[in-house]
Formats: structure tokens, C-alpha cells, sequence
């Protein structure tokens, strides 16, 4: 037999079949049915747990999952592990299509106005309260979970309470221009400020409600 020389053996090895390189993917999905900004981060939990998951950031604002994936794993697989993680939750496969739950609407005939849905300034709050109501400026995000439940009481207030109007801003980000109108005094979310009929001003952070129930002109 003749020794195989190094050259031979080169041949040899460029002959021999390879494997193809298989790449990682980095794939968007989109959430909905979320109420919250922590949501996001239940989602990521739950996709930790699927075998190629190798990365997986949460936005917020844009209400999307980037994920990247080892070569082989599904969209299905993705969504079904998003989805395993609320059963409120619904996924969907790239950007753009994300959003939270909808605010519940308040009773027919509330004296309820949005002045703002998308972080635009709106001015002196002063100039725009409710002569002779209480009035509650409810500064508030899409993903503030402890927002909606100041909203589900300013809604039960409303309901009981004609002298009581309330105006919505949604202040979307922490670098709106609504945001910058506030200034430092919004530090967090939600954030009420609240006028008597007399136009004295009271302002809250937080969801706490006896506070500003008592600013409200109620008793305990």
C-alpha cells in the first residue's frame, strides 16, 4: 500500500461532502392583548424555556418581541411560546402590528374628554379645567398597568357624580413633548392632577385613591 502523502490526504479532505453552515435568525413578533409594560417580560420568560431561543428583547413602546433563533425553530414555535405565557396574549409574526389593550370606555354622557393621544403638549392645565366641577387632569400610558386602575375608579366616579370631569392624557413616552411640559415634577405613572370648583390644585403619583378621593370633596 502506498503512504498517503500530504497532498493526497488535502485531496482527499476537499472531496468529502460537507455540512451546510446553518446562521442564526432574528425575527420581530408583534403582542396583543397586553395591559401592561411588564407583559413583555412574562413573554420573555416564557420563551427562555423553548430549546433555540438564544436572545429576546422587549419593546415597550412598539409593543414587539425581537427574538434570535437558532436555524430550525418555527414562527409557530415562537408564537405558541409567547402566547403560553397569558392566555390574553396573542402573537403575530413581524413588526408594526403590536398594541396594548384599549382603555374601557366611560359611561354615556361622563363628562370624559382625551386632550391628548399622543404625548402632545396641551398647555396650562389651569386654562383648561372645568369651572365649577372638580376637574382630574389623568396622565397616563397604554402600558402603566397601575394606570388602569386609577381609570376604573375616575369611571366609577364619573358614573355617581355629575360635578366630577375628567381629562385624559396620554403621555405615550417619558420624552414627549407633554412630558416636557410637566417638566420634573412627573417623575412616574399615573400621574393626576386634580382642581376644585374653586380651582385649587392637588397633585398625585400613584394609584393610591383615598388621597385623591378626599381631594375629590369626599369624606372617608
Amino acid at each position: 500500500m502506498r503512504p498517503l502523502t500530504l497532498l493526497m490526504l488535502a485531496s482527499l479532505f476537499a472531496t468529502l461532502p460537507t455540512a451546510p453552515a446553518r446562521a442564526d435568525r432574528t425575527q420581530v413578533y408583534s403582542l396583543r392583548g397586553a395591559d401592561c409594560g411588564d407583559c413583555g417580560r412574562e413573554a420573555i420568560a416564557a420563551l427562555k424555556k423553548l430549546k433555540g431561543v438564544k436572545r429576546a428583547a422587549w419593546d415597550m413602546n412598539k409593543v414587539e418581541i425581537t427574538v434570535t433563533l437558532a436555524d430550525g425553530v418555527t414562527d409557530d414555535q415562537v408564537r405558541a411560546a409567547i402566547e403560553s405565557a397569558s392566555k390574553a396574549f396573542h402573537a403575530l409574526t413581524g413588526p408594526g402590528q403590536g398594541a396594548y389593550l384599549p382603555q374601557e370606555k366611560y359611561p354615556a354622557g361622563a363628562d370624559v374628554v382625551v386632550l391628548t393621544e399622543d404625548g402632545s403638549a396641551v398647555g396650562p392645565l389651569d386654562k383648561l379645567r372645568v369651572p365649577g366641577k372638580y376637574t382630574v387632569f389623568d396622565v397616563y400610558a397604554d402600558w402603566c398597568g397601575p394606570c388602569r386602575v386609577v381609570d376604573t375608579k375616575l369611571r366609577e366616579t364619573v358614573a355617581a357624580r355629575p360635578d366630577v370631569a375628567v381629562r385624559k392624557l396620554n403621555l405615550v413616552r417619558f420624552d414627549t413633548p407633554l412630558a416636557r411640559e410637566f417638566g420634573p415634577s412627573l417623575k412616574a405613572l399615573p400621574h393626576l392632577v386634580v382642581f376644585s370648583p374653586e380651582g385649587r390644585r392637588s397633585d398625585f403619583t400613584g394609584s393610591a385613591w383615598p388621597p385623591i378621593a378626599r381631594a375629590l370633596g369626599e369624606k372617608p
